[in-house]
């Protein structure tokens, strides 16, 4: 099985395998050092509980992003937002990259780590629906995938308490 590092902007120096032979687009892995699953707890968002795909609310998130996380759907439910958000496909994934070009990436998802959150991936845009709530989750530390083709992702790019 292929092994590999990289530098994670927020996790340090992490090493990781694949669970097939060879490097395959979206291959699972397995962390070998450098993160800790068990980090990866489950997050009861309220505001979710009835969105299709989010696991009646309860998603598996990074015990740093819980409170950023749920302080964005808190302010997108008091601004009327929570209408933009049709589905829900997941957070926790722990599989290499797949990027929209189609192309291999030996890199890990950030879905691996559970600091990534998928909305709305059925819609006509690809997500781009959910353009109205974007500004709050980036106003909480999360990049919008829209930057590289990929609206209906959400990641943290820095951990707010």
């Amino acid at each position: 099985m292929p092994e590999s590092s990289f530098e994670h902007p927020l996790f340090g120096t992490v090493r990781f395998r694949t669970l097939s032979p060879e490097w395959k687009r979206g291959d699972k892995i397995v962390f070998l050092s450098g993160f800790d699953l068990a980090d990866v707890t489950k997050l009861t968002i309220p505001q979710l509980k009835n969105i299709p795909g989010a696991g009646g609310g309860i998603l598996r998130v990074h015990k740093l992003a819980h409170t950023q996380l749920l302080k964005a759907f808190e302010i997108i439910e008091e601004q009327d937002l929570l209408k933009h958000v049709k589905t829900c496909a997941g957070t926790l994934n722990v599989r290499l990259r797949k990027p929209t070009s189609g192309a291999l990436s030996k890199l890990p998802s950030n879905h691996a780590f559970g600091i990534a959150i998928d909305l709305n991936e059925d819609d006509p845009g690809f997500g781009d629906s959910v353009a109205p709530v974007a500004p709050i989750l980036e106003s909480l530390g999360f990049t919008w995938g829209k930057a590289f083709n990929d609206p209906m992702h959400f990641e943290v790019n820095r951990f707010i308490n």
